[in-house]
C-alpha cells in the first residue's frame, strides 16, 4: 500500500506540472475566439485516487489508467460556445475519442440530464513525455453548470433515491435552463444579424428608420460620413490624433434631448455644423491637446442644441448633472450654456 501511495505521489506530481501548461494552452485559445466565463481546474488528492482504485478495480489496475485526475471544467455563456469550445480543443490538443463522451446525446428524449462535453485528452507530442499523461475536459454552459452544482447537492445529498415528486421537480427546473440557454443563443444571433443589418445601413437615406440604442450609435460613430466629416474638422482644429472609444455613455444624453432616430443626429450636425465649429475652436485653438476622443463631436454637439434651445436654466442643470456629480463643474456649464445663448440668434 506504501508502494501504492509514493507511485500515485510521482503521478500527482507530473500533473502538477502540466496544470499551468494546459491551463494557459486552453485560456488562450478559447479566449481569443469565444465568449468565455471562466477555466476551472483541480487534481485528485491521494485519498481520490485510491478510493476509485477500490471502488472499480475491474477498470482501474493502476493509478495510470484513472484519466481524471487532472480535470478541466470550461463555462462557456452561450450554447452555441460549447461546440466552438470542443473544435478549439480537439485543434489543439490530442483527444481519445473512444473514452470521450458527449453526454447531450445520452440523455432520453423525455427528460434533461447533466449535459454536458466530456473529453480526455493529452498535451501534443512536442510535450515530449507529458504528453503521455491523460486528463478531463468538461465544457458546458454557465447555466449547465449551475444546474449541475445545484442538483448535486440537492438531489444526491444522500444514498437514499430521492422521491419522484420531487425528482420531477429538478427536472422541471432543469428544463427551464435549459430553454433560456437556447434563448440566449437566439438573441446573441439576432444581435448579430442585426449588427450586420446597422453596418450596411448606417450611410444609407433611411436614418429615421435606425432608432439609437448602443449598437447603432457605435456604428454611427465609427462610420457614418456626416460624423466622421465633423469630428475630422474638429481635429484638425489641433492637428489632434482621434482616439476611438465606446460611445455607450451618450445615450442618455441623446435620450434627454429628445433624439430618437440616427436620422435626428444627422439633422442635428447640419442645423448646428456652424455653432459647433465655433465652440470648439473657442475651446480648442489656444490648446495643446494632440489626442481627442471620437465621442468629442457629442460633446459640442449638445452644448449648440442646448444654446440654441429654449431649455431653462434647470432642464440645462438636470442634463449636465447626467454628465458629471460634481455640483461646482455643473453650475459652471449651465452658466456657460446661458452666456452664449444671449450672444446668439437662434
Amino acid at each position: 500500500m506504501k508502494e501504492n501511495d509514493n507511485e500515485i505521489k510521482a503521478l500527482i506530481e507530473k500533473y502538477k506540472r502540466i496544470e499551468n501548461i494546459v491551463d494557459e494552452r486552453l485560456s488562450k485559445i478559447l479566449s481569443d475566439n469565444l465568449s468565455l466565463g471562466h477555466v476551472m481546474h483541480r487534481i485528485k488528492t491521494i485519498d481520490s485516487i485510491k478510493g476509485k482504485l477500490v471502488r472499480k478495480p475491474d477498470l482501474y489496475s493502476s493509478p495510470y489508467d484513472i484519466y481524471d485526475i487532472l480535470g478541466f471544467r470550461i463555462i462557456c455563456y452561450f450554447i452555441n460556445d460549447v461546440d466552438l469550445a470542443a473544435k478549439l480543443i480537439s485543434e489543439n490538443f490530442i483527444v481519445d475519442w473512444n473514452k470521450s463522451k458527449d453526454k447531450r446525446k445520452l440523455i432520453d428524449a423525455k427528460s434533461f440530464g447533466y449535459v454536458a462535453l466530456h473529453y480526455v485528452c493529452a498535451l501534443p507530442e512536442e510535450y515530449g513525455e507529458l504528453s503521455n499523461l491523460w486528463f478531463e475536459i468538461q465544457i458546458k454552459t454557465i447555466l449547465q453548470h449551475s444546474w449541475a452544482e445545484i442538483e448535486h447537492d440537492l438531489g444526491y445529498k444522500t444514498e437514499f433515491e430521492v422521491p419522484r415528486n420531487i425528482r420531477r421537480s429538478f427536472s422541471k427546473a432543469a428544463s427551464l435552463l435549459e430553454t433560456a440557454d437556447d434563448i440566449f443563443a437566439e438573441i446573441r444571433q439576432k444581435l448579430d444579424e442585426y449588427s450586420i443589418a446597422v453596418k450596411e445601413n448606417i450611410d444609407s437615406q433611411n436614418l429615421d428608420e435606425l432608432f439609437i440604442d448602443k449598437i447603432t450609435l457605435t456604428e454611427f460613430t465609427a462610420h457614418n460620413k456626416a460624423y466622421r466629416n465633423l469630428l475630422n474638422e474638429i481635429a484638425a482644429i489641433t492637428n489632434a490624433h482621434i482616439l476611438e472609444q465606446s460611445p455607450e455613455s451618450q445615450l442618455q444624453l441623446i435620450e434627454f434631448l429628445g433624439m430618437r432616430s440616427l436620422g435626428d443626429i444627422v439633422r442635428l450636425i447640419d442645423e448646428q455644423h456652424d455653432l459647433v465649429i465655433e465652440l470648439a475652436k473657442k475651446l480648442l485653438q489656444d490648446s495643446e491637446i494632440d489626442e481627442l476622443s471620437s465621442n468629442s463631436a457629442y460633446h459640442f454637439l449638445f452644448r449648440a442644441k442646448l444654446i440654441n434651445s429654449d431649455y431653462s436654466a434647470e432642464k440645462i442643470r438636470e442634463f449636465f448633472m447626467l454628465t458629471t456629480k460634481n455640483q461646482s463643474s455643473i453650475e459652471s456649464n449651465v452658466k456657460k450654456i446661458i452666456e452664449a445663448r444671449e450672444q446668439h440668434v437662434k
